[in-house]
C-alpha cells in the first residue's frame, strides 16, 4: 500500500513540476516574500557555512537554493523524477559545486551513510510521508553526532488537497491542525525537540497576500 501511496504522489508532482514555482505558497513569488523566509529561517537556525544540509523533499529546489546561498553544501532529494529534473533546471551557476539534487524517498534507510550530515531540512513536505516515524528515525542515523532537524509546515486544512480524499487519508500528517503531532514524533524518534514556533514574518506576509491563508511553523531539533 505504502508503494501505491509513493507512486500517487511521485505522479501528482511530476505532471505539476514545471509550474509548481509559479504558484503562491509554493515558489517564491516576489523579494518581499524572499526577505520574509529568510528572517524567519536565519533568525531561528544559524547554519555555519560549509555545513553539510540535506533537503528532504526539495521539490524544485526553493529551500536548497536559500542555504546554499549562504554558504551551505546541500543535497536537495525528492522521490519525483520531475521535481528533481526541474530543480536542476534551476541551479544558479553560481550554486554548482554547493547544491545537487538526487532522486530518492527518504523513507529508504540505505540512501545515505550514517553521519552524512550536519542538518537534514524540510519545507512543506511532512504531510506526505506516508510513515513519518521511519522517516525521523532514516534522519536521525543520516546525521552526525548532535546534528540537527529544521521542519517548515503548516497548519494545512482537509479542503486544501482537493480531490485526492484516498491520500489524505493515507497521510498520517497530512491535515494536522496542531503543531503538536511532528514536534513528538520527533521525540519518540530520538530527537531532542529545541524550538517549535510561528514563522511570524511568512504568516503576516501570506496573511496581506493570499485568502485563506494557512498559517505556517518552524521546529528545530538536535539528535539526541
Amino acid at each position: 500500500m505504502n508503494k501505491q501511496i509513493q507512486s500517487q504522489l511521485n505522479q501528482l508532482y511530476d505532471t505539476h513540476a514545471s509550474q509548481y514555482e509559479g504558484e503562491a505558497g509554493h515558489g517564491i513569488q516576489e523579494q518581499a516574500e524572499l526577505e520574509a523566509w529568510n528572517a524567519d529561517i536565519f533568525t531561528a537556525v544559524a547554519f555555519p557555512p560549509g555545513s553539510r544540509v540535506l533537503d528532504v523533499g526539495a521539490g524544485t529546489g526553493v529551500l536548497s537554493r536559500i542555504l546554499a546561498e549562504r554558504g551551505c553544501y546541500v543535497t536537495g532529494l525528492d522521490p519525483a523524477a520531475g521535481m528533481i529534473a526541474e530543480a536542476q533546471s534551476r541551479l544558479p551557476p553560481a550554486l554548482v559545486g554547493r547544491l545537487n539534487f538526487l532522486v530518492g524517498d527518504t523513507h529508504q534507510p540505505d540512501l545515505f551513510s550514517p553521519g552524512s550530515f550536519d542538518w537534514i531540512v524540510s519545507r512543506q513536505v511532512v504531510g506526505h510521508f506516508h510513515d513519518p516515524l521511519v522517516a525521523f528515525q532514516n534522519w536521525r542515523g543520516w546525521l552526525k553526532a548532535r546534528g540537527g532537524v529544521m521542519i517548515i509546515d503548516g497548519l494545512w486544512r482537509r479542503d486544501g488537497w482537493g480531490n485526492d480524499e484516498a491520500l489524505v487519508d493515507n497521510l498520517p500528517l497530512s491535515c494536522l491542525q496542531t503543531r503538536a503531532t511532528v514536534a513528538y514524533l520527533l521525540t519518540v524518534a530520538g530527537f531532542v525537540v529545541e524550538k517549535n514556533i510561528w514563522l511570524q514574518r511568512v504568516n503576516a506576509y501570506f496573511a496581506q497576500n493570499e485568502a485563506n491563508s494557512v498559517k505556517r511553523y518552524l521546529i528545530t531539533a538536535k539528535s539526541g
